[in-house]
């Protein structure tokens, strides 16, 4: 179910690009009726404060006559008629200030031209993704091409699994209970492309499978980090990779994670509104930095200090993507208001 998280937080974070793109233009529009709406506000005040005063003058220059009364009637009314139109005014310019741009995302997700984007996207990022997660392990197991291939093509299946259910949980009329259904969905058909691959590679090949995936977190930093310092004065050398990754291995062995986002049958209940809470993402956020505190102190001894500061800023950076992407599906996920 961990798993499950993860897909759904990775669509949130490849859907917000997108949704971003699709609606540019409508905060274009807003942006330009928001700016309107303002001039027309402190137009209509200005109008108003001029009519009050004239009205003031009114009363006290014409009292007794009666056809300034009678004018002085008609300005009133015409007053009163622009007040309620800066009233009026006042209350769309909150509403749009106040308007929760993430309010109206899972509708984008409906649409099926939207979600065959956002798979494009996955698809075109996943097949490279996975030819250099793997490429050690591929090795390791000595597959022949066409094992290689077909170990390739179930993985990407078992990625994709949880793609469609995920864009069917950001349904903001379902409830709990149904996602918990889809949350099961998603389940045995991943555990049915786990079959397979035990299959294909058999029970010596599937520990070894296993045992390599536990390292793909800190695979992946280390490549990332790597690939961001290349080409410069400060690049990591092989053996500087090899040690940083055992070091963030060793600790990730020995820290115990007691934050619910880490336990892998928190996504079973299907209430992701109790999932992502405020205080859920907070010991998440808080256990996820004493984590990467104990591999800093490990790689100072392994990094340069040029590299050791850049390496902070790139694993603090990383922690604040995770927690961005965990408080966007918090309030996709928010019941709404009745």
């Amino acid at each position: 179910m961990k798993n499950l998280i993860i897909t759904l937080l990775a669509i949130a974070t490849l859907a917000l690009g997108a949704w971003c793109l699709h609606q540019q233009n409508q905060f274009k529009n807003q942006s330009a009726q928001l700016a309107q709406t303002e001039t027309q506000l402190a137009a209509t005040k200005a109008e108003l404060q001029q009519q009050s005063e004239a009205i003031e003058h009114a009363k006290f220059a014409a009292a007794n006559e009666k056809i300034l009364q009678q004018v002085l009637a008609e300005t009133e009314a015409g007053a009163a008629e622009q007040s309620k139109k800066a009233a009026h005014l006042e209350q769309s310019l909150a509403a749009a200030k106040t308007n929760n741009p993430m309010q109206g995302m899972a509708a984008v997700f409906k649409d099926p031209k939207m979600r065959e984007m956002i798979k494009s996207q996955q698809k075109a990022v996943l097949g490279p993704m996975l030819d250099k997660q793997y490429a050690a392990l591929f090795q390791q197991l000595n597959l022949t091409p066409e094992q290689t291939a077909a170990l390739k093509d179930l993985l990407e299946k078992k990625m994709f699994a949880g793609t469609d259910a995920g864009f069917s949980m950001l349904d903001d009329t379902l409830d709990a209970a149904q996602r918990a259904d889809l949350a099961k969905q998603v389940k045995s058909q991943t555990d049915g492309i786990e079959n397979q691959i035990k299959q294909l590679l058999g029970d010596q090949n599937y520990q070894t499978l296993q045992t390599y995936q536990q390292t793909l977190p800190d695979r992946t930093a280390v490549s990332q980090f790597s690939d961001q310092l290349a080409g410069s004065a400060t690049a990591l050398t092989s053996d500087q990779q090899q040690q940083l990754l055992q070091a963030m291995g060793d600790v990730r062995a020995n820290f115990k994670w007691t934050a619910a986002l880490n336990n892998p049958g928190t996504a079973a209940s299907g209430d992701y509104a109790a999932i992502f809470t405020e205080d859920n993402i907070n010991q998440f956020a808080q256990q996820q930095e004493q984590f990467d505190q104990q591999v800093f102190t490990r790689a100072q001894s392994i990094l340069t200090p040029d590299q050791f500061t850049a390496f902070q800023g790139y694993q603090k950076a990383q922690r604040d993507l995770q927690i961005a992407g965990m408080k966007m599906a918090a309030q996709m996920f928010a019941p709404k208001a009745q």
